[in-house]
């Protein structure tokens, strides 16, 4: 326990040259937890400690933008967590009628972390897909090994899909499968990290069966982006994604367009009228509504 009491007071240190204060401080099972303030705003890390796993600092809630300060704060001191190593996870094309589902899985440490903030990785949702471009070159050349991306074409994701709803499972069971792949895969290329952050999109118990097993711990964390290693695997999934939506135009001649929405009905109609319904399925994930709303204005 000295040793997470030495690691606690020294990430209050660090904090309070940048004006964050320690408001709580709270015995937990197996750690501390800590509530920070800076003006009106407030947070919660939880400090664990084990001789397996070493040192582990877990968000706990609270303002968003002052985890993330505090986060950028504790990774780039390099004093701070020395062996502090995670996966993240986000996915691409979930709601999207065409293309593909993509995921990706980014390993980081502190030093690849701190990379990521300076080149101004953050949620591919605020992005251009220009800057998503630019920005997933930029990830890869900086360590080309602690990436994996997994994309699932839609003619896959379709068979996968009618596989799964035979079983009583549905399109969130494809997802975890996909997440755990890409977690598994990157595993081949790296270490065993502390822990694995997935951008929250269902319960535990749906995708824990799924994944390696391992010493690590499971963050299922809303709003995941916040954290470096998730917002580069938002990019680099969204990059995948777009680079799925290229294959199709350039296959059948017609410009694809994202989302679920009346413009990519409007699109997907043309490739209809073109080629037959049957192209749906090879170009869009035809569980959605969508599908039997462009196919009622081709009756046979």
């Amino acid at each position: 326990m000295s040793e997470l009491i030495k690691l606690v007071d020294n990430t209050v240190r660090i904090l309070r040259r940048d004006g964050i204060r320690l408001e709580n401080r709270r015995d937990l099972v197996n750690g501390i937890q800590i509530r920070f303030t800076d003006g009106a705003d407030s947070c919660r890390f939880n400090f664990y400690y084990s001789k397996n796993k070493g040192f582990t600092v877990i968000q706990a809630g609270g303002d968003a933008v002052l985890i993330k300060k505090i986060e950028e704060l504790l990774l780039t001191d390099e004093t701070q967590l020395p062996d502090e190593t995670w996966i993240g996870t986000d996915e691409a094309g979930k709601g999207d009628y065409m293309g593909p589902l993509t995921v990706a899985a980014v390993y980081a440490d502190a030093k690849f972390a701190s990379g990521l903030q300076n080149i101004g990785v953050t949620d591919s949702k605020k992005l251009t897909d220009e800057v998503i471009r630019e920005y997933a070159g930029e990830i890869r050349s900086i360590a080309p090994e602690y990436s994996i991306v997994i994309s699932v074409n839609p003619a896959e994701y379709n068979r996968r899909f009618v596989q799964l709803k035979m079983s009583g499972k549905n399109s969130l069971d494809l997802l975890a499968e996909c997440h755990a792949e890409a977690i598994s895969r990157l595993l081949k290329n790296v270490r065993m990290p502390r822990r694995i952050i997935i951008d929250k999109f269902c319960p535990e118990k749906r995708i824990r069966y799924l994944l390696p097993a391992g010493d690590y711990e499971l963050d299922l964390r809303v709003r995941g982006e916040s954290d470096a290693a998730v917002a580069a695997a938002s990019i680099l999934a969204r990059d995948a994604y777009l680079d799925g939506l290229k294959v199709i135009t350039d296959r059948y001649g017609i410009k694809t367009m994202p989302g679920s929405g009346k413009k990519t009905d409007s699109v997907c109609r043309e490739f209809v009228n073109k080629y037959g319904s049957d192209v749906l399925d090879s170009i869009a994930k035809v569980h959605f509504k969508n599908t039997l709303k462009i196919n009622s204005l081709f009756p046979d």
